[in-house]
């Protein structure tokens, strides 16, 4: 091979600390870290990759989810650095959400997960807090798409242009078998509820994640959100 410098080198090869575990294809685990999931909205906010930047106002108190266009992910993953570098001071940071779709091949929902999962165990393994980005496609594939996670650690999801009679069945049936195998795991959900989401869940807006305001000043009243289902209105509260 080559002589090549430190950041083409980790592009190419994709090296990680040996102390990671791997799970099926070689996909790696991502270790579960401490996410206090009941102060979103009220201490601690989203705020998505685009916006999320060095001179961001109260980065310790922002979580920079994954929820981005393939294009500007491949960016995060093929300058890691770089994001390590943007992601210095935040909170914790969620694994980039490359798109899946039931069309694809094993081979591309595998390299999808592969990237997810690799960017998580490499934040981490620069002291980064990181919280587990989950998609997934037919059930075919879920022993792939649910690789690299451990029961207990913070999972973030998406709603976003899945509530359609195209999508929303196999949504369902995805969210379902993830609350299935990771019975003990938190979850969060940028986007709205969708009727047969079952158990706890933390739903945040997707247009909150802006980064526009710093929510914990001046004056700002955060929105209620469901996250015990306590609040009036239960199970069809929806924010």
């Amino acid at each position: 091979m080559p002589k090549y410098d430190r950041d083409k080198y980790l592009k190419i090869m994709r090296i990680l600390p040996s102390s990671v575990e791997k799970d099926i294809y070689g996909i790696p685990f991502i270790e579960i870290d401490p996410i206090e999931v009941e102060k979103i909205g009220n201490g601690l906010w989203l705020i998505n990759p685009h916006n999320a930047n060095k001179k961001t106002k109260l980065k310790e108190r922002k979580i920079i989810h994954g929820f981005k266009y393939d294009d500007q992910l491949e960016r995060y993953y093929n300058k890691p650095y770089d994001f390590l570098v943007k992601s210095a001071g935040f909170y914790a940071v969620a694994t980039p959400d490359f798109s899946m779709d039931p069309r694809m091949s094993e081979a591309q929902v595998i390299n999808a997960t592969f990237k997810n999962r690799w960017m998580g165990a490499f934040c981490q393994s620069n002291g980064l807090k990181v919280i587990t980005t989950v998609g997934w496609t037919i059930p075919e594939t879920y022993d792939i798409t649910f690789a690299g996670i451990k029961d207990g650690a913070t999972l973030i999801i998406s709603t976003l242009s899945v509530n359609n009679e195209l999508c929303r069945d196999l949504f369902l049936n995805g969210y379902n078998e993830m609350r299935r195998r990771f019975p003990h795991s938190k979850v969060i959900c940028v986007g709205a509820k969708i009727d047969g989401m079952g158990g706890d869940v933390c739903f945040v807006n997707y247009e909150d994640t802006f980064g526009n305001a710093d929510q914990s000043v001046y004056g700002y009243q955060q929105k209620l959100f469901n996250w015990d289902f306590s609040i009036p209105g239960g199970d069809d509260y929806v924010i």
